[in-house]
């Protein structure tokens, strides 16, 4: 887990914490003593894994933790005092928060950083398959749209149309997307 980055978001026990993640691997440890930090951290950079010590100054922690899950790919974790463990154990994981009782026994601070890295990486994976489809699908459809002009101006069959596609492409050794943007380019407006 070399090279692992994380933002620690506390008020108090920086150190301790600081430590901790340290010894979970993580190189790369910034700290943000509110919430408010926080999150002008997460916006000007991405982070693998975010540790929010509740309560903040600022707010209780979870506002941020759900929030951070909501509009990041960050695995967060939150380390919340064990009596209201059960009041916020729903909406924390709801939104794909790991909790973490206090106090922290750092072996099981360890092993939930670790955990929640494994996901972040996991995470990350989905996140580029679900990028790759999404441009093969708007692929196809770029090249659907082409074919149904072939069809209309050129007379062609849906096969024909298909088959003029490809045969373009390898001709001039382009991709077929960028046929068909050459074909939407004549004729459409």
């Amino acid at each position: 887990m070399a090279q692992e980055r994380a933002l620690l978001v506390s008020a108090r026990g920086v150190d301790k914490l600081r430590q901790a993640l340290a010894s979970a691997g993580f190189l790369t440890i910034a700290s943000a003593a509110s919430a408010g930090e926080a999150r002008r951290a997460a916006a000007q950079d991405t982070w693998p894994l975010v540790v929010i010590n509740a309560p903040l100054p600022d707010e209780t922690g979870l506002e941020l933790a759900m929030e951070l899950t909501g509009v990041t790919l960050s695995a967060v974790v939150l380390l919340v005092r064990a009596e209201l463990m059960s009041m916020v154990y729903t909406p924390a994981t709801e939104a794909g928060v790991l909790l973490v009782g206090k106090p922290v026994i750092p072996q099981v601070l360890q092993q939930s950083v670790q955990l929640a890295a494994a996901t972040h990486r996991r995470l990350m994976t989905l996140s580029r398959e679900n990028e790759q489809l999404h441009r093969k699908l708007d692929e196809i459809r770029l090249v659907d749209r082409a074919k149904c002009l072939l069809i209309e101006h050129a007379r062609l069959t849906e096969p024909e149309a298909h088959r003029a596609i490809e045969k373009q492409a390898m001709d001039q050794r382009l991709t077929r997307a960028r046929v068909a943007q050459l074909i939407l380019d004549r004729y459409e407006l």
